[in-house]
């Protein structure tokens, strides 16, 4: 049975919701110090990356010249470039190093910052759908779920693709889907519940032979397997791999950018054309984008993470999370644990027939992790805000909430 909420949760969830319906909007301005108090204790309420008890997020505290320059340009508006020359060109070096980094071609490819990996997912199979003009999209069922949106906005119809004991896509299913009737094909390099990357090379021969579009949803696999070292060459996953017309990469997970930043990469920058639309009254006869006002803080933002950090610094920073991350499999194994597969990047699944009793336990004591349905387990994301002495301490408290709760003993459903 999952441990209830505490009484102290409680009460602020229910005073949440009585503050939220008496608000309205004041008569009179409340003045810069009350207000500077209103935010101070909403702040405190939110959770702090900097106390290094995060372990179920994606995202960690962003580099300190990305803070700055995302500060510096709050009023950009790329859904208008031309009043935002500097901006856009920030922009045009964002993609291009970008490209140079996951092997895009010379000529021809291009790219948009976005606001994440939903936007870039949707926009992605919506060029797809329009420029295929078919109905079908083949995708694993590890797939994020941004990409069920996608499916229903863009009323597609999905083929579902099985995945092996290892979390990965099933490449015989990509065979037996893909066909005549095949807008896009998506494959993922680190899933979400696993960190799995799909066998993408075999699925690009097949996309290409089909002549299909292959995206690869790389949102948090991206900042990762580039800069892996020690553990031999990373699965190929990106533009060099055959087929792959489109990624999507998150600058705002392990890229170290403030949130929101996404990019969506383009094979062919022309694909952009299958999307776009009149915008007579802009300074661009064009706009090819889900959004039309864009919070292009962004772009400045994974600028100065991109170039304050270079190849050097993210090599360095996932060197330390993976060095972080095998600590926690050594912990959580003296504990009794067994990982669901073997960790391919910062993130960790342990086997658990009751992962949210575990996780509702953890959370009342101040830690954030999470929990998935298939295999059933406990998620473990050890992101750049995580310590030695964090790691430490969080072993601490899951020793103490698997004597409660143990793995196939009395506190645990049968799964």
């Amino acid at each position: 049975m999952s441990a209830a909420p505490s009484a102290r949760a409680r009460g602020r969830s229910a005073r949440s919701r009585d503050a939220s319906a008496l608000v309205s909007l004041p008569q009179r301005p409340i003045g810069p110090e009350a207000l500077r108090r209103r935010l101070q204790q909403a702040g405190r309420e939110d959770w702090d990356f900097s106390k290094g008890r995060i372990f179920g997020s994606m995202c960690s505290q962003p580099h300190p010249a990305a803070v700055q320059a995302s500060r510096r340009f709050t009023t950009a508006n790329l859904g208008n470039p031309g009043l935002c020359p500097g901006t856009a060109r920030l922009e045009e070096e964002v993609v291009s190093m970008l490209l140079d980094l996951f092997h895009g071609p010379a000529f021809g490819a291009g790219g948009h910052v976005l606001s994440g990996g939903t936007e870039a997912n949707i926009t992605a199979l919506w060029m797809a759908r329009n420029a295929t003009q078919r109905e079908e999209v083949v995708l694993p069922e590890s797939a994020h779920f941004s990409f069920l949106k996608a499916l229903d906005l863009l009323r597609l119809t999905p083929r579902w693709v099985r995945l092996d004991e290892l979390g990965r896509a099933r490449v015989e299913d990509f065979r037996r889907w893909v066909g005549h009737r095949t807008a896009a094909v998506v494959a993922v390099a680190g899933t979400t519940e696993l960190g799995a990357v799909d066998p993408i090379p075999e699925i690009g021969r097949i996309a290409e032979e089909a002549r299909v579009p292959l995206h690869v949803d790389a949102a948090f696999g991206g900042f990762v397997l580039p800069f892996l070292e020690g553990k031999g060459p990373p699965p190929a996953f990106d533009l060099e791999v055959p087929g792959v017309t489109s990624l999507a990469v998150d600058p705002h997970k392990m890229g170290m950018a403030p949130v929101p930043a996404g990019v969506l990469l383009l094979r062919h920058r022309e694909a952009s054309s299958s999307i776009a639309v009149a915008s007579p009254y802009l300074s661009s006869p064009e706009a090819s984008g889900l959004l039309g006002t864009r919070a292009s803080s962004s772009v400045a933002a994974t600028y100065a993470a991109l170039t304050s950090l270079g190849v050097q610094g993210y090599r360095r920073g996932i060197a330390r999370v993976l060095d972080l991350t095998r600590r926690l499999v050594e912990g959580g194994e003296a504990l009794g644990l067994r990982t669901a597969v073997p960790p391919t990047m910062n993130l960790v699944v342990f086997h658990h027939e009751n992962p949210v009793a575990v996780q509702t336990w953890m959370l009342e004591r101040g830690w954030d992790v999470s929990s998935v349905r298939s295999p059933s387990g406990l998620r473990f994301v050890v992101m750049p805000h995580a310590t030695p002495l964090t790691v430490s301490k969080l072993l601490l408290n899951l020793r103490s909430a698997l004597t409660r709760f143990p793995p196939g003993g009395a506190g645990s459903v049968a799964r």
